[in-house]
């Protein structure tokens, strides 16, 4: 069981897109295995009128959609409920439906009073999952847990590590020191050009602190391939079968509409493989 984990949300966002979502499932079983309780947030995203002078009939149509979503939002709840009582997981189920500022702040709220927040993988770079993923990632302050399509159980067997030595990968590391010491093996993963790994070992000073806290780790240092360093993760992580990646979440960007990291950004379009980010 893991020890540390005590509550977990899990977000899902109706937006009236048929899109099969993992991130239920497998939120329930990393609940189930670390004895934690879930939160279940089914929201959906209430359309606003801007405009005070629209018609009655846009108006009408308006509403009728945001009553459809809520309908939609409110099924998925009622299955979260059942899911969770079959699963022998104590869990609560919120139904809110908010504006999409509304949404994200309020995610954000219930993700700081978590251990850990589960929402699904979204390869589109705008819509409502997306913007929660780096509302969570970046304003939380908590560790985020990405689930792309076909996951419906929580696996650490096999765990690969992101490791570039940068403050945000020591924060991922440590946020995920749980499920490293619960795993069966763990392979530190540092990928840099030939000259910078000519003249160190990255990764190998991380050992050592691993070693200590009773996790099971080897090291290996990769030459970035033609896919750079997101494609050479990626490979990695099929050759080992691992069950998760941890990794630092990184943005390009100042202001509030945050940019994605290009390692960030392009595991979170393709990746066959949870992601476990913190920032």
């Amino acid at each position: 069981m893991l020890q540390n984990i005590k509550s977990v949300l899990i977000g899902m966002t109706e937006e009236g897109i048929d899109e099969p979502s993992s991130a239920l499932a497998y939120g329930l079983s990393l609940a189930q295995k670390s004895g934690a309780h879930a939160t279940i947030q089914a929201a959906s995203l209430k359309v606003v009128m801007g405009n005070t002078f629209v018609s009655n009939v846009a108006s009408g149509l308006v509403a009728a959609h945001n009553r459809r979503l809520r309908h939609l939002a409110d099924a998925v709840a009622e299955r979260a409920r059942g899911d969770a009582a079959a699963a022998g997981v104590a869990a609560s189920v919120d139904t809110p439906q908010l504006s999409y500022p509304q949404l994200v702040d309020t995610f954000i709220a219930q993700a700081r009073v978590h251990d850990i927040s589960v929402l699904d993988a979204e390869t589109a770079t705008v819509n409502a999952d997306r913007g929660l993923i780096e509302g969570l990632l970046f304003e939380s302050g908590r560790p985020l847990l990405v689930v792309p399509p076909g996951f419906d159980t929580f696996r650490h067997h096999r765990v690969l590590v992101a490791w570039d030595a940068s403050a945000r990968a020591v924060r991922a590391v440590n946020d995920a020191m749980d499920i490293l010491k619960a795993a069966e093996t763990v392979e530190v993963l540092a990928i840099g050009s030939e000259k910078e790994l000519a003249h160190e070992v990255p990764g190998a000073e991380l050992a050592p602190h691993l070693v200590r806290h009773g996790v099971n780790v080897s090291v290996k240092n990769l030459v970035a391939g033609p896919e750079g360093i997101a494609g050479t993760l990626r490979e990695q992580a099929s050759l080992i079968d691992a069950d998760l990646i941890v990794m630092g979440a990184f943005n390009h960007s100042r202001v509030r509409e945050w940019v994605l990291g290009g390692v960030t950004q392009s595991l979170l379009e393709d990746c066959k493989v949870p992601l476990f980010m913190s920032y």
